[in-house]
């Protein structure tokens, strides 16, 4: 379309294009735009269709603004167009770019245009969106009476120029008006401490702040809610409507909001978090937030906490009747309004915090003095808990102090109501997380409903029934006394100890109340005072007898070490100093990460790894200890021990080796491979000289450090004493096995030889009595049924011998076990013959059941896999234990089945009563007392501890339990043998 532009001087044209772009930059009127654009182009240009459409992005549509046709007709052109997918205007609003189309009349997306391109005869047309970045304004559409005619370069750059300074403006608008809508919480926030300046009291400060909020945000009405802490309730304090009483009836929102019913709405609050509930969308849970709005009567709800100092006075609500969306600078502007109510309220309620400061100031001074002058400790105790009940209002005054050994707390004084029964004491411990909340001694743990809170758990039953629901509890040390712990157990650093540390908490203060109430923060403050005031009592007390527990801890300890580095046995004077804790029975891996824990701390560094072996392995053992992943080793690295370059040079040194990490072999670095280790040392884990090291000790860190000379002796030390606990827990172990191997044979030999002596005496006698009886009778007459019971005695004695001569060759130090099959109807007749006295004597009944859906072959019983002559006695120890245990006249039931396709289960189930705790050791679920457990050694148990040994190196197992009615049952399980 080049020929349509009118021939102009090019002087001339930069002119008018200047004046025009002026206009559209200076001018805010939107007519005043569409018109100066729309005079530019008939004044320029020659077309004969002009048309111009501004762009309604919510509707999706074009509004017609006017424009310029042939026969002057514009109602058209002020149409609405909806644009519909594949249209050309929805074309050139979406893709942001011009559009030519040669003939129009013949376009069939160009929709209503096309029959007026039809009417006006427009064949070529073009449309150009007012495009401002990446949002489309509006579209302006060209057309002539030519066909596919084109603009030339400089027509288009001189519309685009135009057109972009139109969509400029209008974006610019557009910006404006949006700013002229949206509302500005600081010019209210401004005006509002403008006008609280020139108030006083807090009442007026309150509805002034109601008054700015209820027109900035403009809700149904709008609320503050002042906290009562003792009752723990919300009541509505100022108002932007009166209401009278009477008035208003069931839809009258509720005055006042519990805190009981609403936890969750406290909660949020307490925590400085604004409460919003709009349409369908809550901060709250929905139970609650159905709740809360039934008690407010309304639909939408915006609450902001005023909080002063961590404590709650109280919200600011702006309530709708009406689902809301609750917009963000709504939220910001409550939320600030809040804040600026918490700012105000120190100063109305100035001369009031001051006469309390007074108050609680002689209270701590007179209380000091009493500690300080009064030698009767019990008697300042009593005065102060009756002074700081009277001066908090609450009812209850517990001072406890912490007993280390028997990790309780001992009630020292209380103070309860008259009606309430005390307290017993001690108190049992706490939970590791209550622990660590008292051992901070910063804030004070203020629990305002039982109920409600988790925290000292471990308290609540005794305490909840002495009728306490609400308290404040603080530890007695105080900040100054936790440094001092601090640098204390710093300077004695480099000594380490099985025993725990020195707990942090000396004793602890607690006040309650009978009632939920709120503890303000001046009540925390106060208590905070008076409890390391009184904590100056409990520490003169406790102080003496740590002394003597730290010297009896430092004695034990060298006498302990030093019993561990001698090979020798201790001298007595050694025993009797020892701590009963020095040797404790450590798993062996567990003591190695305990022990790298406490190099790394002692050492000071990073990476500490104990590198161990035994004699059989190829192949060594790592456990490390990294406080930072970079130095981080892989614990399953494979560690050749014969040809590996550190380990065999360390074990080859008699002390402590350096190097860095530059100096190792390739192979080394393959299992010490850790980006972080630059420097390195390592000492053997040697005890003896005679004796071979079965591992090695190392620590590393980052490269350039630098070991002292105090270091390595300390590595050296260390190392030592370490080699000797893993040896030491070695032996223990070895000796631990051969007991219980030499427990199995005595018991074995011991059965072995009473049934050889009961067959052998038995014999002997009847032989007596039988040669005696032949000797009476003479030669002529002898009896030839004597004679042959004779012979069959002779027998019996000499298999008696055959067999205790095979336990004497055979098994002389450990019991070996045949597997063959064993026939359980001939094994349960032995038991129970041998049995069968003891039974009869006692008048036990015996009842024997066996349950199984096992067909056999004909000709075949049921067998176990097994050493006869033991299962035998493993089966009479049973039943023997089982009669023991019962009383005259009881019942014993035994009970086989096929519990497995290859198993048998064989049970012996009595009324007898039996130790629930020896049970818990027999089955492995717990660890037995040797020395201090007199149940543990008794004999009756350790056979039956025998057994079961004897039963799992037969491949079954044997174990106990106590059902319902104290049923005592003994299960043994053996694998089944083939039918034999």
């Amino acid at each position: 379309m080049n020929h349509q532009q009118r021939p102009k001087d090019s002087d001339q044209q930069i002119v008018h294009l200047e004046r025009v772009l002026q206009t559209l930059r200076e001018d805010e009127n939107v007519e005043v735009l569409l018109g100066t654009t729309l005079s530019y182009l008939q004044g320029e240009f020659d077309w004969r269709l002009i048309w111009i459409g501004l762009y309604d992005r919510a509707g999706h549509r074009l509004f017609g603004k006017g424009g310029m046709t042939p026969n002057g007709d514009l109602s058209f052109l002020k149409q609405r167009f909806i644009l519909n997918p594949g249209d050309l205007l929805e074309q050139v609003v979406i893709q942001l770019r011009p559009v030519v189309v040669p003939d129009l009349r013949e376009e069939n997306r160009a929709g209503e245009w096309r029959s007026w391109a039809q009417n006006f005869n427009i064949q070529g047309a073009i449309l150009f969106p007012l495009r401002y970045k990446d949002r489309c304004y509006g579209v302006i559409l060209l057309g002539t009476d030519e066909w596919g005619s084109s603009l030339s370069s400089a027509e288009k750059t001189q519309l685009t120029i135009v057109f972009g300074a139109l969509a400029t403006a209008l974006y610019q608008i557009e910006k404006d008006w949006q700013r002229t809508l949206t509302k500005r919480p600081d010019e209210s926030l401004i005006g509002l401490i403008s006008q609280l300046r020139e108030l006083r009291s807090l009442d007026q400060y309150l509805q002034t702040v109601v008054e700015h909020s209820h027109e900035f945000i403009e809700p149904t009405r709008t609320n503050v809610y002042w906290f009562e802490r003792e009752r723990r309730y919300f009541w509505r304090r100022v108002s932007n409507r009166q209401v009278a009483p009477g008035l208003g009836g069931l839809k009258r929102p509720a005055s006042g909001i519990t805190v009981q019913d609403l936890g969750g709405f406290y909660q949020a609050l307490a925590k400085e978090q604004i409460v919003w509930i709009g349409e369908s969308h809550s901060s709250l849970k929905s139970e609650l937030t159905g709740r809360l709005m039934q008690q407010i009567r309304a639909r939408s709800l915006l609450a902001a906490p005023i909080v002063l100092e961590g404590e709650l006075l109280g919200f600011l609500a702006v309530e709708a009747s009406e689902p809301r969306i609750w917009q963000e600078h709504e939220k910001n502007y409550l939320r600030g309004v809040g804040q600026l109510v918490a700012l105000t309220v120190p100063l109305s309620e100035m001369e009031g915090r001051i006469q309390q400061t007074e108050i609680d100031r002689d209270l701590t001074a007179g209380i000091a003095r009493a500690i300080y002058s009064d030698a009767d400790w019990e008697t300042t105790l009593k005065n102060t808990a009756a002074q700081l009940c009277g001066r908090l209002n609450c009812e209850y005054f517990l001072l406890l102090l912490y007993e280390e050994e028997l990790d309780r707390y001992e009630i020292v004084c209380q103070n309860l109501p008259r009606h309430r029964r005390a307290v017993p004491s001690p108190l049992k411990a706490l939970d590791l997380v209550d622990l660590r909340l008292l051992e901070n001694g910063v804030e004070t743990v203020a629990i305002e409903n039982w109920e409600e809170d988790g925290r000292l758990g471990a308290w609540r039953e005794v305490l909840t029934e002495a009728g306490v629901r609400s308290l404040l509890a603080l530890s007695t040390r105080g900040k100054k006394s936790e440094d001092r712990s601090s640098r204390v157990q710093a300077e004695h650093s480099n000594l380490q100890s099985p025993i725990p540390n020195s707990h942090s908490i000396e004793g602890l203060l607690v006040v309650g109340h009978s009632a939920t109430r709120n503890w303000s923060r001046s009540e925390r403050e106060l208590v905070q005072v008076v409890s390391q005031q009184l904590g100056l009592i409990l520490h003169q007390w406790q102080q003496s007898s740590e002394l003597d527990k730290y010297q009896q801890f430092y004695r034990g300890l060298k006498s302990g070490l030093a019993a561990l580095e001698t090979p020798l046995e201790p001298s007595p004077e050694q025993i009797s100093m020892s701590s009963p804790g020095i040797f404790r029975d450590l798993p062996r891996q567990k003591l190695e990460y305990n022990f790298a824990q406490y190099v790394a701390q002692t050492v000071s560094c990073p990476l500490v790894a104990v590198i161990t072996w035994n004699s059989h392995q190829e192949e060594a053992l790592i456990v490390t200890v990294a406080a930072n992943p970079v130095f981080a080793l892989n614990p399953e690295a494979a560690i050749p021990v014969k040809t590996d370059f550190l380990i065999q040079q360390v074990v080859a040194a008699g002390g402590v080796v350096q190097h860095s990490m530059s100096e190792l072999p390739l192979a080394t670095k393959r299992w010490l491979r850790s980006p972080g280790i630059g420097e390195m040392m390592a000492v053997a884990l040697r005890t003896a000289p005679e004796h071979e090291p079965m591992g090695i000790l190392l620590v590393a860190d980052a490269g350039g450090r630098r070991w002292s000379e105090l270091s390595v002796n300390l590595l050296d030390q260390m190392a030592s004493h370490l080699a000797w606990w893993r040896r030491y827990l070695a032996v223990q172990s070895v000796c631990s096995l051969q007991r219980s191997d030499l427990e199995l044979l005595n018991w074995y030999k011991q059965r072995r030889f009473e049934e050889f002596y009961r067959i052998v005496g038995t014999g002997v006698k009847e032989l007596g009595e039988l040669s005696q009886s032949i000797l009476q009778s003479g030669k002529e007459q002898k009896d030839a049924l004597k004679s042959l019971r004779y012979q069959q005695v002779l027998r019996q004695i000499g298999n008696a011998l055959g067999s205790i001569h095979l336990v004497l060759k055979q098994e002389q130090w450990r019991p070996q076990f045949g597997l063959d099959a064993v026939p359980v109807g001939a094994w349960l007749k032995r038991s129970l013959d041998r049995a069968a006295p003891l039974i009869k004597q006692l008048e036990i009944l015996l009842e024997v059941n066996r349950e199984t859906l096992v067909s056999l072959p004909p000709g075949k019983t049921l067998g176990v896999r097994g050493d006869s002559i033991k299962l035998d006695l493993v089966l009479w120890e049973l039943l023997a234990a089982a009669c023991r245990r019962s009383s005259v006249g009881g019942k014993i039931e035994v009970r086989y089945q096929i519990v497995a396709a290859d198993l048998l289960e064989l049970s012996v189930t009595d009324r007898g009563g039996f130790d629930p705790q020896l049970i818990a050791i027999f089955n492995g679920m717990s660890a037995p007392n040797i020395l201090g457990d007199a149940n543990f050694n008794q004999p009756m148990f350790q056979v039956l501890l025998s057994c079961q040994r004897a039963v799992r190196l037969m491949g079954g197992n044997l174990s106990m339990e106590i059902l319902d009615r104290n049923l005592v049952v003994a299960r043994l399980v053996l694998p089944l043998a083939r039918a034999c």
